[in-house]
């Protein structure tokens, strides 16, 4: 085993953010265990259990807003825009949000609405469940519970 391998495995037990970056489930931690079971004559699964019951993992601290979703990662939009008023569907839209007088008579003063987003690679898109809003004081619209 090279002393690279050694020493980035043994990195891994000293620090949870490294094993949560590189560790199980990463194609770098496959590789590394890999090397290291051949270059020892050790059993792989054996060995990978081993050394995934010593290590702890700790989030990588970023700046990226992250929002996880069981079927893709998305990262939330770095910028908002403009919102952009559609007299005809009575709606307004705004960067994957999107908003609307609700028709309904018993909640003719809610407004729903919905995000949707892309997939970071790829074309899947998620969208959220409907969310309630009614303007505050000040015209703002603010989230509620379903009415």
């Amino acid at each position: 085993m090279s002393a690279a391998v050694h020493h980035i495995l043994r990195q891994m037990q000293r620090d949870a953010r490294l094993a949560w970056l590189i560790g199980p489930g990463s194609r770098t931690y496959e590789l590394l265990t890999e090397e290291a079971a051949t270059a020892n004559g050790l059993d792989l699964d054996e060995l990978r259990q081993q050394h995934e019951a010593t290590l702890k993992f700790e989030p990588w601290p970023n700046d990226l807003r992250v929002e996880i979703d069981p079927q893709a990662i998305l990262l939330a939009a770095p910028d908002p825009r403009q919102a952009c008023w559609h007299g005809q569907d009575n709606s307004y839209s705004s960067r994957g949000h999107v908003v609307w007088r609700s028709k309904t008579e018993g909640r003719a003063h809610v407004w729903m609405g919905y995000e949707k987003r892309k997939a970071v690679l790829g074309h899947e898109e998620w969208t959220s469940d409907f969310r309630f809003y009614v303007p505050d004081n000040f015209g703002n619209l603010v989230e509620v519970p379903k009415p």
